[in-house]
């Protein structure tokens, strides 16, 4: 997610206005529309104003995991184009982020609620692959994890592929429980 959508994504969840926001800061409401809509850059300086009146830390993270958020606008564009096989190799390669990520950076990649890609079982999936990853770290998941939205009907063909009784038997219980069939043997990186 751009910083632009970073910035509106907090603001929203905090519950806010841009004025709200504007009235906190001290930053005119039409710069703060301008840098959220992407029309105009924001400093360093400006952009800690802007964190401390959400109530939000800056951090520097090297390295990188493909936030949820970001893999489920990806995976939602390429449903949109018909395109279900790089939306399905988009969630592989989300798992495999989340396997070789330390616990800080995944939980940071885990903190903005992704928006709906348009299918309920890769948003079912998104969620319990988080899910799955944070219970074996021993992490808290965020209530956007286990939120009703999260869940799917379990069915014979879902994320572009027709599944039988030995990928629901290779399926680990908490993909199950998110209504996703996801073998074992798919997951693991080659």
């Amino acid at each position: 997610m751009q910083l632009n959508g970073q910035l509106k994504k907090a603001r929203e969840q905090a519950g806010w206005t841009q004025k709200d926001i504007a009235a906190r800061s001290g930053i005119a409401h039409s710069a703060i529309s301008r840098y959220e809509s992407g029309k105009a850059g924001v400093t360093t300086a400006t952009l800690e104003t802007l964190a401390d009146s959400l109530g939000v830390t800056l951090i520097a993270v090297p390295g990188r995991i493909n936030a949820a958020a970001d893999v489920a606008q990806f995976i939602r564009a390429q449903l949109a184009d018909g395109d279900t096989a790089t939306a399905f190799r988009a969630l592989i390669q989300f798992s495999d982020d989340l396997r070789a990520g330390d616990s800080f950076r995944i939980a940071l990649s885990l903190a903005v609620e992704p928006d709906p890609t348009g299918d309920p079982h890769f948003d079912a999936a998104i969620a319990g692959l988080a899910e799955l990853r944070l219970r074996e770290l021993g992490l808290e998941s965020p209530a956007w994890v286990t939120a009703e939205g999260r869940y799917a009907p379990i069915a014979e063909e879902s994320l572009g592929y027709r599944w039988y009784q030995r990928h629901y038997d290779d399926t680990d219980p908490i993909l199950i429980e998110h209504g996703v069939i996801l073998p074992r043997e798919t997951l693991a990186s080659v």
